[in-house]
Formats: C-alpha cells, sequence, structure tokens
C-alpha cells in the first residue's frame, strides 16, 4: 500500500466519489443538488489527505512544497473524474433541469412582475447554459477545496525546521 502513487490515489477517490453520488441519488433518493454533496466533498477530502499521509510515510521530501505537489496530483485527477461524472449525469437526467426550469417559471408566474414570453425565454436560456455553468461551478467548487486541503495539509505536515 506504501508504494500507491498520487494519481491512483485520485483515481480510487474519484471512483468512490462516483459511487457514493451513484447510490445517494439513485439508492437513497437524495436530489442531485443537496447535502448529500457534503458526503462527497468529504470523501475528496479525505482522499487527499490519505495521500498526503501515505507520502508523509516515505520520508523523502518534507518541504511543504512537495506536501502540496502531492495534494495537487491527488485532487487534479479525482476532481477530473467527478466533473466528467456530472456532465454524464446531467446529459443521462434532463428531468432535473426541467424539474427546475418547472419550479423557477412557477416562481415568476406568482412574483407577477413577468410576462410569460418574459418567463419562456428565460427558461429557453436557462436550459441552454445550464450544463456549462453547472460543469464550471463544479470546477471551481472541487479545485477550491483540493487546494486548501492541500494547503492546510502540507502546513501541519511539512518540516517545520529551517535549513541552513
Amino acid at each position: 500500500m506504501k508504494d500507491i502513487s498520487a494519481k491512483y490515489i485520485g483515481l480510487i477517490t474519484g471512483a468512490v466519489m462516483v459511487i457514493t453520488a451513484v447510490i445517494l441519488f439513485y439508492v437513497l433518493k437524495f436530489p442531485a443538488i443537496g447535502n448529500g454533496q457534503y458526503l462527497v466533498w468529504a470523501l475528496y477530502s479525505a482522499g487527499i489527505i490519505w495521500s498526503l499521509m501515505l507520502y508523509k510515510q516515505h520520508l523523502e521530501d518534507q518541504r511543504f512544497k512537495a506536501y502540496f505537489s502531492q495534494g495537487f496530483k491527488t485532487f487534479i485527477v479525482a476532481a477530473l473524474i467527478i466533473i466528467v461524472y456530472t456532465f454524464i449525469f446531467y446529459k443521462m437526467n434532463p428531468q432535473i433541469v426541467e424539474k427546475m426550469i418547472y419550479d423557477n417559471n412557477a416562481a415568476a408566474l406568482k412574483e407577477g412582475n413577468h410576462t410569460p414570453a418574459e418567463i419562456q425565454g428565460n427558461a429557453k436560456q436557462f436550459k441552454k447554459i445550464f450544463l456549462v455553468g453547472m460543469m464550471m461551478a463544479n470546477t471551481l467548487i472541487y479545485l477550491v477545496i483540493g487546494a486548501l486541503v492541500s494547503v492546510i495539509g502540507a502546513g501541519f505536515l511539512a518540516d517545520k525546521k529551517v535549513k541552513s
């Protein structure tokens, strides 16, 4: 187990995240966008920490930069996997977008400030940009979480001694 590389830990972490997301949505019937995301984010963070802890056992380079690099390699692979999954998931489940549009249209009708033509135009625009927006948001979220966990983990694990 010691010889597992950061990219393989990223692959394992990404696979566990996808399996968890599938179980949450299809088996446990959690909403696609909701509190179930916290579990997926926790698994993502745990995978990065796992990678950093395994790296610490090697005692090769104990500098902050080396730890962050290890975390980076892990979180990039895991983030790529979950982002590809997100694309496939929303392509396979267009009813999620349709429900969001329906709910948004119903709220706009209740307000009474919008014409039916405006509501339909907004619905078309929302449908057009939803997937791109979701991909961008998920990419940003996973990169920020991965970078934060890597920085914090590297800060705790790096050798604090100043070498002269």
